[in-house]
């Protein structure tokens, strides 16, 4: 049984990997919210795409900060 979870954590590992691949911060975002709709708790991916923003600043300091969306529903008002 704790082989079977391991492979099944190594394939879901792989897949995760994969899709990172081939999607951007938005898509995850994106991801995120449709997610948080339908009531999922989304509580890791919105650390994770905290982190994954902080990582990407400091590779690019020059650029400025996409606001987030929340701040986008202030603007709006």
């Amino acid at each position: 049984m704790k082989r079977r979870n391991a492979v099944q954590a190594a394939v879901l590992n792989a897949q995760a990997i994969d899709w990172v691949k081939t999607h951007t911060l938005r898509d995850l975002e994106e991801l995120a919210n449709e997610m948080a709709g339908l009531g999922a708790d989304v509580g890791d991916i919105a650390n994770l795409l905290d982190d994954l923003r902080e990582i990407d600043q400091s590779l690019h300091p020059e650029m400025e900060p996409v606001p987030e969306a929340s701040e986008f529903a202030e603007i709006a008002g």
